[in-house]
């Protein structure tokens, strides 16, 4: 038991004076008394010659037996241990049984766990040593002197061997119990760290370390052991700084910050500590999912809405634009080819036409086909879009590679891909380059245009938002409706090779 533990438990009086208490009550209890230390020193004073005898056949019992040989390393280190228990011996029959004494057992305990000893060797290394020291008063002692000697070697050996177990079952239950908790520590389903009063992180769950993936976190200051991006947004110096001061929690109820790419959300909660060696806690809770979750619930209420609100407007519109279209072509008819009327007419029905376009949408938008699930090859569907794209961008750059498959519709799949790819294609430009990538059961479209800005990237997929001048908005939300049909998911996820946006679109397996 270390000071720092006693020093809430024994206010009376400080380590020392406990420690020599305990010492005390353990010589009172085996009957060790000031005639028993005499009789010690006089045969100390006859043992010398003996000495040498006693310590190697206390290493020969080690090396005989393999599981106590164990924690020996070499030869080098046995002639090391040998002089240390000639110091052992002389003190064990010298004294002075002080504090010093004590200690010094007490780290021999400490030791023996350190380098894994087996418990039970300490008490057969024990008896291996007080047999052999009887044998040795037996030769000097006879008649009423010998069994005087005998107990008083008895009581000694057995002091020490009781401070010594003690320390050692001490130690190895100490250290058992900080195994436990490190073990529950890193399997802890939360991200957390502990720091010091310097602080240095002591201890860190397995979420928080795999936060910051490429380096161990225990050992770095705790501004470091989280990733730049969630401390700045957190403003978490700050914050640290005012919950020592106050001595008071602080949380922080969502904190959004990117990382590793990706966009993450934390509630975020300082603990101060009262403990040398844990001053701070900082407790990260992920909700990422669980915002993602719940917008995709809001998400799913209001695509509904916007679907039933979509199909009646679609129903309502889909007639009379078919029966101006129906006029205008009829009246464009009856002028002559180089009549200016006829060209006017003729814009007039073309933007019709796109009315016509943008209901069509909002019926797929509203009414998506029931998806025909079976095995479809990506790659072929990859490459039959990007070839109806390259007819329309002949100066584009389209690449299509790998190979894969997946349990989808084959159709719903196609409208997808395309839809991708000619988004990518007006990003890019008609120079522009495009990388289509098949691996597995996913599609990866990547572009060389601009981008998404940060503050857009949570809006694409949102019905009738775009950022093109004649876009309808439709493309990428009925694309995202068409993957969950098929349980299929479709996300902006990094760019890798080309600079611009990144479409991944991730389908069942085969």
């Amino acid at each position: 038991m270390g000071c720092r533990s006693l020093e809430g438990v024994i206010p009376i009086f400080g380590y020392d004076a406990f420690g020599m208490h305990i010492f005390d009550e353990m010589k009172a209890y085996v009957g060790l008394t000031e005639d028993d230390d005499r009789r010690l020193r006089a045969f100390h004073a006859r043992l010398d010659g003996h000495v040498p005898m006693v310590i190697d056949h206390f290493y020969e019992c080690i090396l005989r037996t393999p599981a106590a040989r164990n924690v020996l390393q070499d030869d080098a280190q046995v002639t090391r241990l040998k002089v240390t228990l000639r110091v052992w011996l002389h003190e064990l029959l010298q004294g002075p049984r002080d504090l010093e004494y004590y200690e010094r057992r007490r780290r021999i305990g400490h030791r023996h766990v350190d380098v894994a000893l087996p418990s039970r060797f300490m008490f057969t290394a024990m008896s291996v040593m007080y047999q052999d020291l009887c044998d040795i008063a037996m030769e000097f002692y006879a008649g009423d002197d010998l069994h005087p000697i005998l107990r008083s070697l008895r009581r000694a050996t057995d002091l020490d061997l009781a401070i010594m177990t003690g320390t050692y079952v001490e130690g190895r239950e100490r250290r058992q119990l900080v195994s436990v908790q490190e073990l529950v520590l890193t399997r802890l389903p939360i991200a957390a760290i502990i720091a010091d009063n310097n602080g240095i992180v002591t201890s860190a769950t397995g979420p928080a370390s795999a936060l910051m993936a490429t380096k161990s976190i225990v050992g770095e200051h705790w501004r470091d052991a989280f990733p730049h991006t969630l401390t700045a947004a957190a403003d978490l110096s700050v914050v640290v700084d005012e919950a020592l001061a106050n001595a008071a929690p602080r949380v922080l109820p969502r904190i959004r910050a990117r990382i590793a790419g990706r966009r993450r959300f934390f509630r975020v909660t300082v603990v101060p500590l009262d403990h040398d060696q844990a001053k701070l806690l900082i407790h990260l809770e992920d909700l990422t999912d669980a915002i993602d979750a719940e917008a995709r619930v809001q998400r799913s209420e209001a695509l509904a809405q916007i679907g039933a609100l979509s199909a009646a407007v679609a129903h309502e519109l889909r007639n009379p634009l078919a029966g101006m279209s129906g006029a205008i072509q009829v009246i464009s008819r009856s002028y002559d080819e180089d009549d200016s009327r006829k060209a006017i007419l003729g814009k007039v029905d073309e933007q019709i036409g796109r009315l016509n376009h943008l209901v069509n949408e909002l019926l797929t938008f509203a009414r998506p086909s029931e998806p025909n699930l079976a095995a479809i090859d990506l790659l072929d569907i990859a490459s039959s879009a990007a070839e109806l794209v390259r007819a329309s961008h002949p100066d584009l750059g389209v690449t299509v590679v790998g190979e894969g498959s997946a349990h989808a519709d084959r159709t719903l799949a196609y409208q997808i891909a395309l839809n991708l790819i000619q988004n990518a294609a007006n990003a890019a430009g008609e120079d522009g380059r495009i990388l289509v990538r098949v691996e597995g059961a996913s599609l990866r479209v990547e572009d060389s245009g601009s981008g998404v800005p940060d503050e857009l990237r949570e809006k694409i997929f949102e019905p009738f938002f775009t950022t093109r001048t004649r876009g309808t908005g439709l493309g990428l939300a009925i694309c995202i409706k068409a993957a969950r049909s098929m349980n299929a998911e479709l996300s902006l996820v990094d760019v890798e090779t080309l600079g611009g946006a990144a479409f991944l679109l991730t389908f069942q397996p085969a």
